[in-house]
């Protein structure tokens, strides 16, 4: 009986091993969701999902479609609902408002991260099965999988950002769903993969560029196949495919109901359209976005990544690409998911030139095929160690092994010391220490740590009102997520002649100020990210 129960241990190994890692990940979760500050978009992405959800109650109420009154010009840089798809916003605002029934400003904000959360830990349930299905193995899956939650900005950013993280997540799903119905065409997942897209497309337009690749592999597809029956039936399951996303973007999206094709041409012609005024802190020098260069990007990804998934990713790219030119054609057909994944990470960062700010927050969707390409790397650098003499072989897998377990070690180090900070990550490529790369690249641009600067006033003064002035809206905000008691003691004034504490978090002024010695503040790796000044 022992011996039966060895055997099923090992030979279920593998899914124990996933079970632990999901089960794990989601006791973190939902330990520290309401670790997280406010960011600098909270409020706008509440505001905006709210005038959407009262738009369509009032639009069913009255049983009338006109345009609603809060869109604007769509040519100001304030052109948000233009520019933004409302899903997400949408479906947050239905389930705190409709469903929970919340309306003090804390608990909607912790709703809002625990629901960004739950979406993020089925988008790594999603890249699981895409490792899976590409890599024909659980343990490489899993390991994606580790390498995504290792992570840090991302991972921080999976509790507080609803827009950036549900694009991320749902383009995962639809580049799912996409090789699925690719590799079985049939209708019903050819109307999954049309949810999935239509829902990506709602969150930002760029999300076009999955129906895009769709055309392209199934029309590769419908000219390969052999005989005329299977190109009709081919035929007949794109236009399904195409019609099926047309009904559900516009049912997704309300500001296409009324109007869609003059509305869709106003969005085709503003989508570049962003806040080119923002100024980016780049190399020591602050840029406005449309001043920034090429190079913005792949920098700003090689400096906030672990070490170790780029250095694999430059060799899973070498690989991939080497074998593509060696044999185009032949390659585009036979290696269908690895030049799909070419597409996902090249496209979009060629494209995203001078249209991006705060990092690169903006392309996280590319990071899993980013990530896929660093397993591959991984992949043939262990291929390649085993390929030697034994003795050879024994040393560079050591050294490989080392050299992986030594870079993640020190990334979950960084994460769990400095929690809940991730979003302020980054590699010795940035600067010697985090005191140089303060003064080269922008910190904690979203102003999260704001919250505990305020908690830790609160705590330590016993006024019953407490006048603040803070450097930036998020110092303001932050305190929509303190307790009806705590936030009422608050008085916030416009200068710090007026105040008794002056908060910063170096957004725009990445020099220290001049109000003598710091109250308080909060370090990473002996910078800081947020200052206090106790002024009276």
């Amino acid at each position: 009986m022992k011996e039966y129960f060895r055997k099923k241990l090992i030979k279920n190994s593998g899914r124990i091993a996933v079970f632990i890692f999901f089960f794990v990940l989601l006791v973190v979760g939902l330990t520290v969701f309401k670790d997280y500050g406010v960011h600098w978009d909270e409020y706008q992405n509440q505001v905006f999902g709210n005038k959407w959800l009262s738009y369509i109650e009032n639009s069913i109420s009255q049983n009338s479609l006109t345009d609603p009154k809060f869109l604007g010009d769509p040519r100001s840089e304030t052109n948000h609902h233009w520019i933004h798809g409302p899903a997400i916003e949408i479906f947050l605002a239905f389930f705190q408002k409709r469903i929970l029934g919340l309306h003090n400003s804390r608990d909607i904000i912790f709703t809002r991260h625990l629901c960004a959360f739950l979406l993020f830990y089925a988008s790594v349930w999603f890249f699981y099965l895409l490792c899976k299905f590409h890599f024909k193995s659980r343990k490489v899956a899993l390991l994606g999988c580790l390498f995504l939650v290792i992570s840090p900005r991302i991972f921080a950013d999976s509790f507080y950002n609803t827009v950036d993280i549900p694009f991320f997540s749902f383009f995962i799903i639809s580049i799912y769903t996409l090789l699925r119905w690719l590799d079985k065409k049939t209708f019903p997942r050819a109307a999954v993969h049309a949810f999935s897209c239509a829902v990506l497309t709602d969150i930002r337009v760029i999300g076009l560029l999955v129906p895009l690749f769709t055309l392209i592999f199934m029309i590769s597809d419908i000219v390969k196949a052999p005989a005329d029956e299977e190109r009709i039936r081919m035929w007949k399951a794109t236009l399904i495919y195409m019609s099926l996303l047309g009904i559900t973007v516009i049912l997704f999206w309300p500001l296409l109901w009324v109007g869609t094709f003059s509305k869709l041409k106003i969005v085709a012609e503003v989508t570049g359209i962003r806040s080119q005024w923002i100024p980016c802190l780049y190399f020591g020098k602050y840029l406005k976005i449309r001043d920034l260069a090429w190079h913005y990007v792949p920098v700003w990804i090689a400096i906030s990544t672990p070490l170790v998934y780029s250095f694999c990713f430059l060799v899973g790219c070498f690989v991939s690409i080497k074998s593509f030119f060696k044999d185009s054609i032949k390659y585009a057909f036979s290696k269908r998911n690895t030049l799909l994944f070419l597409l996902w990470f090249f496209m979009p960062t060629i494209l995203a030139r001078g249209k991006v700010c705060d990092g690169w927050r903006h392309l996280y969707f590319v990071y899993p095929a980013f990530l896929i390409f660093s397993i591959t790397g991984l992949i043939s650098i262990w291929e390649f160690a085993r390929s030697k003499t034994k003795y050879a072989r024994r040393i560079m897998s050591i050294l490989i092994v080392s050299a992986v377990l030594l870079n993640l070690a020190s990334v979950i180090h960084f994460m769990i010391k400095y929690h809940p900070y991730q979003n302020v990550y980054f590699n010795r490529l940035a600067g010697r220490n985090m005191e140089e790369i303060k003064k080269r690249f922008d910190l904690d641009y979203w102003g999260l740590s704001y919250r505990k600067a305020l908690e830790y006033i609160l705590r330590n003064d016993t006024d019953e009102s407490i006048k603040i002035c803070a450097a930036n809206l998020p110092g303001m905000l932050s305190a929509n997520i303190l307790t009806d008691e705590d936030r009422k003691r608050l008085i916030y004034v416009q200068s710090p002649k007026e105040a008794k504490y002056f908060l910063s978090n170096y957004r725009w002024h990445p020099d220290e100020y001049p109000y003598g010695k710091e109250y308080f503040s909060i370090k990473v790796d002996g910078a800081a990210i947020v200052v206090v000044y106790k002024l009276k």
